[in-house]
């Protein structure tokens, strides 16, 4: 827990090498979305890469704040860290089990509609847990230094 508070870039860092591995294994896999009368296809490959990338963003900024020693709110930043990650995770073991073809709610099957409210309550939560990152970090720039 002492690491989380005081180097949580370290743990991002050290995600990103995975989130790359399993983001490669997955191939040529897609996210298909509907919008309306568009229809969005997007490599999921390049979702893990973009995921890969805001973590090394977010570790980069948690590192600038530790060594100009700006003080950060350690609730904050823990609920960020753990929210960002069990839901990356949760989000990964769930994703499988939804499938695209039975997500109409024209058919009444509540497992298909359990899992995609599953799904779009987690991300919202980790949608928040981004906002109380820049919260903390907006506090974190008008704190005073320790």
């Amino acid at each position: 827990m002492k690491l989380i508070l005081h180097k949580p870039y370290i743990i991002l860092w050290a995600l990103i090498p995975i989130m790359l591995i399993y983001g490669f294994s997955l191939g040529d896999t897609t996210l298909d979305l509907n919008i309306h009368d568009t229809y969005y296809v997007i490599s999921k490959v390049q979702i893990w890469y973009g995921i890969a990338h805001l973590f090394a963003i977010y570790g980069i900024l948690y590192w600038i704040f530790i060594n100009f020693n700006r003080k950060m709110i350690n609730s904050l930043t823990s609920i960020h860290l753990f929210s960002t990650i069990i839901g990356l995770i949760i989000l990964t073991i769930l994703s499988p089990l939804f499938n695209q073809e039975s997500a109409n709610f024209q058919k009444e099957n509540n497992y298909e509609a359990f899992v995609f409210f599953s799904q779009l309550i987690i991300v919202l939560i980790m949608l928040l847990a981004q906002f109380l990152f820049f919260v903390n970090m907006g506090i974190g720039i008008f704190r005073k230094q320790g």
